[in-house]
């Protein structure tokens, strides 16, 4: 329930902020306070003044020299013609010639200057336009217009707090898209567009944010020294001429971001200076300002439910300042803007409100504690102390915790009374106590390590220390008082002295066997060998055959008693190739009786997972029987099939014979050791094959049933599970 509260109460924090982050982007909430961090900032991204950019300015002194303002028009063809001499890559000439001059001589003086040099010249834009469009569009007057090289815009567009920040590469004038002036100045000093305006045509979006560099940044000469030829050709070669006002009188003042107030032909400088550069700013989509303004208080708040307070206030601190300093590492290196104002906010809201959230959370979790404690008299909380309600309820809490740790005394003195290691633990194997003999295991040979592994996976074998000693684990889940798992208990029963019995059982095992087969060989050699020349042959036959099976008793004994001690350890085998070996080992005794085994187990594998060995065995211990109790020149047969029942999949052997078939009477016993069986079956006597078989059947998970075969005889089969990838 708490944890559910706790995701709840994330989740509506979570919420919150990102509805808060989303809101001030898309709302423009805080875009003052951005475009203040911008302002101060992006004067730094501006690139270099390029020294190919040339100012020719109209300023005081030259307004001084050649009269009150607009000059005639054969005073700019004089100066035209002086720069035109010089071989510039391109002017731009910020001057509106939008009325014919008093003369019209001067006007073709100006017109035949200009076709002599590659010159653009500006549009005048009128904002707002008459019969409701945006402005209006006034081109140069003729013959001006037609002697310019090129016309460009020179429109500057301002933000709501009457700064300029972007300019516009291209404008849509009456149908018609006419570039900026620093545009057409780049393309008739380089042949084509720049970098940046091919980029915005594929956007689609002309706008670019100019990084602008101080009021003076570029070279300036006045438009009276260029007039009176007192600046050198070689000062004006191959530059990109700007022409324009920078006389205070003029007017033509712009704000822009970064660079303060700035004269409009070092407007013009800047934008075509960053067209040289190819460096402006450009700003993140909405999308990515979104996950911008959200992304950190999410990531905080991930970092909550995991931190502790102390943790996630330095966390705090450290996502706040990424968060404030990465717009500024990107706008400085990158050129690419993301206004961090929102989700500065964001984060300042998240952190008070998610930990009063959690101090309300600590406060009713003491309260709901102690009400509980008080139920029970053995850890009753004192008197609340005359504090704020947390921090009464901090000190009863304390109180209790008190009395808490008397009956984990409690619990560890009753702990220690247990004569075998006892530990209790944790979920994740983390050990809370440990008795004495425990204590002793840790301390030594026992790693804590071994432990948490015990906990996780118990071991299907016996704890086996370096010491020597066994232990066989068993653990116990450690429940709550809501019957909620809290941890572990681990019971290390010591079996050590019941695996050494074991061992002297194995000892006394290999010793019998030992013994019983030594004599038994015994007397086979001397009844086959030399000696028994002069033995009798029905004697000889009849000892060499007590000695046999005695042999065969022997080694059934032995390695039935390994079988019910021995771990299963399955591997994939194939069971026609068991087959073949139990056939092969069964041929001198059907050879010998003139019996003849017919096996049958087709051309696909038939593959199990099980013991080679036991299973060789088992089959040898069917087929053998079947020879043996088979007539004189009868036939065992021996078939092996994969089935399917019931969706499962099978690997069938079945082993027929043609003799009597086994006794109603001894069917009871057929397959237990040293079971009864009748005179005329003195073979079955012993018991111990079929036992044998049956428990390798059981430890395959497989059955071995028995049933008369038809005409006669005894069938027994043998049902395997395959393999699951068998065919």
């Amino acid at each position: 329930m708490a944890r559910t509260r706790l995701l709840l109460e994330w989740t509506a924090i979570a919420l919150l902020a990102l509805a808060v982050s989303s809101g001030l982007v898309l709302g423009g909430g805080v875009s003052r306070l951005d475009s203040a961090l911008y302002d101060g900032l992006v004067r730094f991204r501006a690139a270099p003044p390029s020294d190919r950019i040339l100012i020719v300015a109209i300023d005081d002194a030259s307004v001084a020299a050649l009269g009150h303002w607009p000059w005639r028009r054969d005073i700019h063809a004089q100066a035209l013609a002086r720069m035109t001499a010089a071989r510039p890559a391109a002017i731009a000439y910020d001057v509106l010639f939008t009325e014919p001059a008093a003369r019209p001589a001067e006007d073709r003086a100006l017109a035949g200057s200009m076709r002599r040099a590659p010159i653009a010249l500006p549009i005048l834009l009128e904002a707002p336009g008459t019969a409701g469009r945006e402005f209006d569009a006034t081109l140069p007057i003729s013959p001006e217009r037609e002697a310019a090289a090129a016309l460009g815009h020179v429109a500057l567009p301002h933000d709501p707090d009457g700064s300029a920040r972007a300019a516009l590469l291209a404008l849509d004038i009456d149908g018609h898209p006419f570039p900026h002036l620093a545009e057409t100045a780049y393309r008739l000093a380089n042949r084509a567009p720049s970098p940046a305006f091919a980029h915005a045509a594929a956007q689609g979006d002309y706008r670019v944010f100019v990084p602008y560099a101080a009021a003076g940044s570029f070279r300036t000469v006045p438009f009276k020294d260029v007039l009176a030829g007192d600046v050198p050709h070689g000062f004006l070669e191959n530059k990109l001429i700007l022409v324009g006002a920078t006389a205070a009188g003029l007017g033509d003042r712009h704000f822009v971001a970064g660079a303060g107030t700035l004269p409009g032909v070092e407007v013009q400088a800047n934008l075509l200076n960053a067209l040289l550069a190819d460096r402006f700013v450009q700003l993140a989509s909405t999308p990515w300002r979104l996950l911008f303004a959200g992304l950190p208080s999410i990531i905080l708040l991930l970092l909550f439910l995991r931190l502790r307070p102390t943790q996630s206030l330095l966390a705090a601190l450290a996502i706040f300042a990424v968060t404030a300093t990465l717009p500024i590492i990107l706008l400085l290196l990158a050129g690419i803007w993301i206004p961090p104002v929102s989700a500065l906010l964001a984060l300042a809201l998240v952190y008070p409100l998610w930990g009063w959230r959690r101090l309300s959370a600590i406060h009713r979790a003491m309260s709901d504690e102690l009400t509980r404690f008080g139920a029970d008299s053995a850890i009753a909380p004192s008197a609340p102390v005359g504090l704020d309600p947390t921090g009464s309820n901090a000190l009863a809490l304390s109180s209790s915790i008190a009395r808490l740790r008397d009956l984990k005394q409690f619990v560890a003195d009753t702990i220690e009374g247990v004569a075998d290691p006892l530990i209790v633990t944790t979920l994740s194997g983390e050990v809370l106590l440990a008795n004495q003999p425990a204590q002793l295991l840790l301390d030594g040979p026992l790693d804590l390590s071994e432990v948490a592994r015990l906990i996780q996976e118990p071991p299907a074998e016996d704890l086996r220390l370096s010491d020597g000693r066994s232990f066989s684990p068993r653990k116990t889940a450690l429940t709550g008082a809501t019957a909620e798992q809290r941890g572990w208990i681990l019971l290390l029963a010591d079996i050590s002295a019941i695996r050494a019995a074991e061992r002297d059982r194995e000892v006394a095992i290999e010793f019998l066997s030992h013994d019983m087969r030594s004599p038994q060989a015994a007397i086979v050699a001397l009844v086959e060998g030399e000696p028994g020349k002069d033995i009798p042959d029905s004697l000889a036959r009849r000892l060499t055959g007590h000695a046999r099976r005695t042999l065969r008793l022997a080694e059934d004994f032995v390695q039935f008693a390994r079988l019910e001690t021995a771990a299963f350890q399955p591997e994939e085998i194939d069971v026609a190739d068991c087959l073949a070996e139990a056939s092969d080992a069964v041929w001198p005794l059907a050879n010998a009786k003139g019996v003849r085994v017919v096996v049958d187990a087709g051309l696909e594998p038939h593959c199990i997972q099980g013991e080679h060995q036991a299973l060789t065995r088992t089959l040898l211990n069917l087929l053998d029987n079947a020879v043996k109790f088979s007539p004189e020149g009868g036939e065992v047969h021996c078939t092996l099939e994969a089935v399917t029942e019931e969706g499962a999949r099978w690997q069938r052997v079945e082993v027929r014979d043609a003799g009597s078939g086994v006794p109603a009477e001894q069917l009871p016993w057929l397959f237990e050791r040293f079971g009864p069986t009748s005179k005329e079956k003195k073979g079955l006597s012993a018991g111990l094959g079929l036992a044998y078989a049956r428990t390798v059947a059981e430890r395959h998970n497989g059955v071995l049933v028995y049933r008369a075969a038809p005409g006669g005889g005894a069938c027994f089969t043998l049902v395997l599970p395959a393999s699951p990838g068998a065919a």
